[in-house]
């Protein structure tokens, strides 16, 4: 039966009576803002601002919130990578319970806390004052007021993004062989970047507004202690003009940190950023291509032993891959194919069993589903990445870099950013990426899936240029027949999480022959 809806219905998915109760909600949020500015004597606002309360009350707030920012994000950015990457356990549920409490505390319990812990006769305070270090009543305790209101919120908002982003990209990257730290400050932190961003100005907005604690904790000292939002309060009733004046500086920095929190630096641009391939790149790269090949000739490709078992996924993988080979594992969803790469790659470790190479050390890439090419990086960038890693000086970096992508078709686009491409050229790039640390073993997870015909049949022709020119063991996980035919010379099919059958392709082809 087909439902055919009027053309007012199309593209409404929710009950047109939500629009009173939504218009009310933000006429509630809207209409005290608007009272703001329109009471403001706007003949007298620089005036108003250029007293000395105000300026001091200015200055002072932008000064500690700077610092109070700084500080937050510092320290709280690795305390929401920590958080996100073990939120499954108990330690990290009990940890964020204490981020929230300064979220739903009132802000003056939160003042007194301070005072009880860092005060001179504090917790903490008082050790401190024995040293000559006083912190209540304090510039000093402005920022620490505003980091212990703030700090939350960058937390939160930057731990729940991370959670979502997952750790592809972290992996990735270390696959390629950087370090962690590496990876840390060259793949995590950009790719996380629009939400550190958004964090990081919630976390200012919100020490920028910060009263309660602070004139619990630092009192309300003019020059010292007074930031914008105790000079509003206390001139609210005596100088209302020049509370008004203030309060629109603080709508107006709020509304600009909200734009802040909008930027996404990894959007495609319409200026072109300035390119860094030189106009002989290209051509000197078809030439080291030849070089590729010359420097797989010496080495030898690893021979793969599995024999392991993991309980949770049903899987009882026994199988021996010959060094050389090109192998293409096929079975039904969830039978164990791409458990099987996981072992190997070292991705998974088995409950009982091993998985060892002939000979031992050999390096492993795993190209995935997804191309998950670093999105803060162009095309020649991403490819470079895992030489740089290596060691390899930019100059060769690059050389090497552009030769990869010359074999797969892509040396055109090697200024372009990851963000522009579409799913095969991704593919593709993704393909030079791996190759370019020249890997020992090459493992395959479904590459053709979710492209359409064209970009498989092009990705496809890449994948089998560059292993043409490789010494490498080769283990593709396909559902495609065809392409298992055209990349690969042995088969492999899995069941019920066991190898039942591994041999030649070429038998497949007899058969049909006969």
């Amino acid at each position: 039966m087909t439902l055919v809806r009027s053309s007012s219905q199309r593209g409404v998915t929710y009950p047109r009576w939500l629009i009173i109760p939504a218009t009310v909600a933000l006429l509630f949020l809207i209409v005290p803002m608007i009272a703001v500015f329109i009471r403001t004597p706007w003949t007298d606002f620089f005036p108003l601002l250029a007293t000395e309360e105000a300026q001091d009350a200015l200055w002072l707030s932008l000064r500690t919130c700077i610092v109070s920012t700084i500080i937050a994000t510092l320290v709280g950015v690795p305390l929401a990578v920590l958080l996100a990457k073990n939120e499954q356990t108990r330690w990290a549920k009990v940890v964020k319970v204490f981020v929230v409490l300064p979220m739903v505390l009132p802000p003056v319990v939160a003042g007194l806390a301070l005072l009880l812990a860092w005060g001179r006769m504090g917790l903490l305070g008082r050790h401190l004052d024995a040293m000559g270090i006083t912190i209540g009543f304090s510039t000093l305790a402005v920022i620490f007021a505003q980091v212990f209101v703030s700090m939350p919120f960058l937390v939160l908002s930057l731990e729940g993004a991370l959670r979502s982003q997952g750790d592809d990209y972290d992996r990735t990257a270390q696959a390629l062989g950087a370090s962690r730290t590496r990876t840390f400050f060259l793949v995590s932190i950009p790719v996380m970047f629009p939400a550190l961003i958004s964090g990081v100005a919630l976390s200012f907005s919100r020490a920028l507004g910060e009263f309660g604690a602070t004139i619990t904790f630092a009192g309300s000292l003019q020059g010292t202690t007074r930031t914008m939002p105790l000079e509003i309060y206390l001139r609210r009733e005596t100088a209302t003009d020049q509370a008004l004046a203030l309060a629109v500086v603080l709508i107006v920095l709020a509304m600009a940190m909200f734009a802040l929190s909008t930027i996404n630096p990894h959007a495609p641009r319409r200026i072109r950023r300035r390119s860094r391939i030189k106009p002989t790149d290209s051509a000197a790269s078809e030439t080291q291509i030849a070089h590729l090949a010359g420097q797989q000739k010496g080495k030898q490709a690893p021979s793969i032993h599995v024999d392991a078992r993991i309980a949770e996924r049903k899987v009882d993988l026994q199988v021996d891959i010959g060094a050389g080979s090109s192998v293409s594992i096929m079975g039904d969803n969830g039978s164990g194919k791409s458990t099987l790469l996981g072992l190997i790659s070292g991705m998974l470790l088995p409950d009982d069993g091993t998985v060892s190479f002939d000979p031992p050390g050999a390096s492993v890439v795993l190209l995935e589903q997804r191309a998950l090419l670093f999105p803060h990086m162009s095309v020649l960038e991403n490819v470079e990445f895992g030489l740089r890693a290596h060691g390899v000086s930019r100059e060769n970096a690059r050389t090497t870099a552009m030769a990869e992508l010359a074999i797969v078709g892509m040396s055109d686009l090697a200024d372009r950013p990851a963000t522009q491409l579409s799913g095969g050229q991704a593919q593709r790039v993704a393909l030079a990426r791996a190759m370019a640390i020249e890997p020992d073993v090459v493992l395959l997870d479904e590459p053709f899936s979710g492209l359409d015909a064209e970009n498989v049949e092009r990705v496809q022709e890449s994948i089998a240029a560059r292993l043409s020119h490789a010494n490498v063991t080769t283990l593709m996980v396909t559902h495609d027949p065809l392409a298992a035919e055209t990349l690969t010379e042995e088969l492999i099919i899995i069941r019920a999480g066991r190898v039942v059958k591994h041999r030649p392709i070429a038998s497949d082809k007899a058969k049909q022959g006969a």
